[in-house]
């Protein structure tokens, strides 16, 4: 793995204790990047930090903030298309599902932001999750 690459798994590993309850590493850090997984207890939320290396895209490490908004099973067609109508209003995020993860390989509806790497920090994690959970609620909170 390149030095640039750990350095930033590092820092997003000093930045997930000071801001979420609980958080775990899913898998093995790789040339490609790592994932981990939060949870935050006073807002009720849950979502992923991932790191990715991009060799053969872009070429710079980003990193995505997101939010689960439950298990794409649960949703209908009608869901789906509210959240695709949803996905272009919003503002510095979009919305996605997961690839299969955990035991049962499911699938999960996201919402996230995504941004260069070396402009992560315990701040810009938390600025991106309050503009999530803020356009959480602004779309869904009446649900």
């Amino acid at each position: 793995m390149s030095t640039a690459l750990q350095q930033y798994v590092e820092t997003i590993e000093q930045v997930l204790p000071r801001v979420v309850s609980e958080w775990e590493l899913l898998g093995d850090v790789t040339e490609e990047g790592a994932v981990w997984g939060f949870d935050i207890e006073e807002d009720d939320a849950s979502g992923f930090v991932v790191l990715e290396s991009n060799v053969g895209t872009y070429d710079v490490p980003t990193v995505s903030v997101s939010l689960s908004l439950g298990p794409v099973s649960e949703a209908d067609r009608e869901d789906v298309l509210d959240m695709l109508a949803i996905s272009a209003q919003l503002l510095d995020a979009c919305m996605t599902i997961t690839p299969p993860i955990g035991e049962e390989g499911e699938e999960y509806f996201l919402i996230q932001t995504k941004f260069l790497a070396k402009d992560f920090s315990e701040a810009r994690m938390l600025s991106a999750i309050k503009s999530l959970l803020t356009q959480l609620d602004i779309f869904f909170g009446a649900q």
